[in-house]
C-alpha cells in the first residue's frame, strides 16, 4: 500500500476557477458525514487505538474541529481584507490537550457537523467580489483566493480522513 505523504510537504497552484466555488462549498459541508461514515464502521477500541506518537482515528477526526476556530478567523482575514492570513499552531497542541478519545465519538461529530455547517454558511453568504480576495498564507508564503484556501482545507480534511483510516486498518490487523 501506498503511504500518505506528510501534509506540510504539500504543494498547491492555486487555479480552480471561481466557478468551482460551489463544489468545493460542497465537498467542505460533507466531510462531517464522511468522517462519520468512516468511523461509524469500526468499533470504539479500534476508533481509539494509537501507536504512539501518532493519533488515533478519533484524534484526527477532533483535529479537525479543532481547526474550527482557526477556520473562523481566516475566514474574518479574508471579509476585513487582511494582507496575511493567521497563523495556525504547527505544533497541533490543541488536539494533543484535546484528549478526543475521552469524548463519545458521536458527540465529537456532532460538533465537526455544528461547526462545518457555521463555516459553509458562511462561506455561502460571499460575493464573488468577496470570494476573490486574496491574502497571504502564512506557512505556504503565497497568495490564496478564498477558494484556493477552501481547496486547501478541503485537502486537509481529505489528509486526515485517510490518516484515520490507515490507524484504523492498522488497529483492525493489531487487534
Amino acid at each position: 500500500m501506498i503511504t500518505l505523504a506528510r501534509w506540510t510537504t504539500r504543494t498547491f497552484d492555486h487555479t480552480l476557477p471561481l466557478g468551482l466555488y460551489p463544489a468545493v462549498l460542497e465537498r467542505l459541508r460533507g466531510t462531517p458525514a464522511r468522517a462519520a461514515e468512516l468511523l461509524h464502521q469500526f468499533s470504539k477500541p479500534l476508533r481509539y487505538w494509537r501507536a504512539a506518537p501518532s493519533w488515533s482515528a478519533q484524534q484526527h477526526i477532533g483535529h479537525l474541529d479543532d481547526l474550527h476556530d482557526l477556520d473562523m478567523r481566516r475566514l474574518q482575514d479574508y471579509t476585513s481584507g487582511a494582507a496575511v492570513l493567521s497563523a495556525a499552531d504547527m505544533t497541533n497542541r490543541k488536539t494533543d490537550e484535546a484528549d478526543h478519545n475521552a469524548v463519545s465519538t458521536d458527540v465529537l461529530l456532532e460538533r465537526l457537523r455544528a461547526h462545518r455547517e457555521e463555516l459553509t454558511r458562511r462561506l455561502e453568504e460571499l460575493d464573488e467580489t468577496q470570494a476573490a480576495r486574496t491574502a497571504r498564507h502564512p506557512r505556504l508564503q503565497r497568495p490564496m483566493r478564498v477558494i484556493d484556501w477552501m481547496y486547501f482545507v478541503a485537502e486537509h480534511d481529505d489528509h486526515h480522513l485517510a490518516s484515520a483510516r490507515e490507524i484504523l486498518r492498522t488497529a483492525r490487523g493489531a487487534a
